[in-house]
């Protein structure tokens, strides 16, 4: 069981996954609330060399990740997810200590973290290939062709803050499932959520040992990772200059990138306009608008413009502004 932190004065401590064992280093680096700047974690201050060691480690696990049962990743991820439903209010406060988020969202945000999990253990029963008919041609009759899904090694992932948990869900949950092996580095903004996260999943019974890395940092430690030959695959969620710079300095590699949005609505004469301005104050201002698909600008139609300017500036009014640990702080 998690502790569930004081709001006030406990300060949580995030340690090292080089794979399954847990570490820590003497330079710690602080993590404030950016509701109160109050000290609320501590991280391990990580550099390249923390980095090529956790990945060394990823690389080695490769031979018994690939070698896993199907069976065995599907039952790790259904653990993970069931402990994680126990844990929700744990998760959720420090969700709202880390990086503010409101309690009522944070709690949404462990809901559908699980819900990621879960689809993912349904979706791996779906890892097959296919069967080719080769015979379509005379020259293939006695041929047979086919393909099957394999793991590709190491994948390298770094996350971002808006949503510190479910997006770290959405990279290393799959990766795993498929018999990879992952090194993780988290947003420096929530170490203490990754931690708890990966714990999660080094702590099952059904863990495959050394498969899951965690490191903490910024440019260097993200560098070090997107620059070595070790990795196959870099998942990035982030910014859009951060992605260029992946790109370039990735190489060879497969590179998944989830960057910035750019979301316009458009309220025609015909909409229900307090329905539309309800729903474009929360999509505009949900997670103080960090959100990669949040309303980012409204084309009104001129004849209606007026009065719906009038009712979305009344319903932003309802959103309460305040402490992320109480209920109806939007």
């Amino acid at each position: 069981m998690f502790k569930i932190f004081d709001n006030t004065s406990d300060i949580a401590e995030a340690k090292i996954f080089f794979g399954s064992s847990e570490e820590t280093k003497e330079a710690l680096e602080e993590r404030k609330s950016p509701f109160d700047d109050a000290v609320v974690s501590t991280a391990p201050v990580c550099n390249a060399e923390d980095t090529l060691r956790a990945l060394e480690i990823a690389k080695e696990a490769t031979k018994s990740a690939a070698k896993s049962p199907l069976s065995q990743r599907i039952l790790w991820l259904e653990d993970v997810a069931k402990r994680l439903s126990e844990e929700k209010e744990a998760f959720a406060v420090m969700l709202a200590r880390e990086v503010a988020k409101p309690i009522t969202f944070a709690r949404i945000e462990v809901e559908r973290c699980v819900e990621t999990v879960r689809l993912t253990a349904m979706e791996l029963a779906h890892l097959h290939g296919e069967t080719i008919s080769t015979d379509i041609m005379p020259s293939g009759k006695k041929t047979l062709a086919y393909f099957r899904r394999e793991p590709v090694g190491v994948i390298a992932c770094i996350t971002p803050f808006n949503f510190p948990l479910n997006l770290v869900a959405h990279k290393i949950a799959p990766a795993l499932g498929a018999g990879n092996t992952v090194v993780l580095k988290p947003t420096p903004e929530a170490p203490m959520v990754a931690y708890m996260f990966a714990k999660l999943f080094i702590d099952s019974e059904y863990a495959i040992k050394d498969a899951l890395s965690l490191v903490y940092g910024d440019a260097e430690v993200g560098s070090a990772l997107v620059q070595s030959d070790i990795p196959r695959v870099i998942s990035f969620t982030g910014s859009v200059p951060v992605g260029n710079i992946i790109t370039k300095q990735a190489g060879i590699k497969k590179v998944s990138l989830e960057l910035g949005g750019n979301a316009a609505t458009y309220i025609d004469k015909s909409a229900d306009l307090p329905f539309a301005a309800a729903r474009c104050a929360f999509g505009a201002f949900y997670n103080s608008g960090q959100v990669c698909i949040s309303l980012q600008r409204i084309y009104v139609n001129q004849s209606v413009y007026e009065e719906f300017a009038k009712l979305i500036a009344m319903e932003t009014l309802k959103l309460k502004v305040g402490s992320p640990y109480e209920e109806d702080t939007f």
